[in-house]
């Protein structure tokens, strides 16, 4: 019986790390990233995008701190931006690390930065 219970508490460790770790999306991994940040918009987790942006962020020639961009989310994405953010195909640039996202006049840029991808800022899509 004792050696049941070690083999079975055994197994339990071992699989659980393995099961947590697959059901987690790798954020090193931009389709990882790309995973959870729509998923994050989905739901109107503010902190959860918050989360995976970088600080100071560039809006539109401005750079916001992590407090001003919670504030302003719901400026920044606005219902129709959220819609376009979650059907949008993420395009890979060529010269960086890093994708694009056109919605309307605004292009949404995410960069690899210290080995994970970031919400990085928004420009003007000329």
């Amino acid at each position: 019986m004792k050696l049941l219970f070690v083999t079975v508490t055994v197994l339990l460790l071992v699989i659980n790390p393995v099961a947590a770790a697959e059901s987690k999306p790798d954020t090193r991994s931009f389709g990882g990233f790309w995973s959870q940040f729509k998923a994050a918009l989905a739901t109107g987790n503010k902190e959860a995008v918050a989360g995976m942006t970088k600080f100071p962020f560039v809006n539109g020639g401005g750079l916001l701190s992590k407090a001003e961009f919670v504030k302003q989310y719901d400026a920044i994405f606005s219902k129709n931006t959220r819609k376009c953010l979650e059907k949008a195909k993420p395009t890979k640039e060529q010269d960086r690390d890093s994708y694009s996202v056109f919605c309307g006049s605004s292009i949404f840029t995410f960069e690899r930065t210290n080995g994970e991808y970031r919400f990085t800022d928004i420009g003007e899509n000329d």
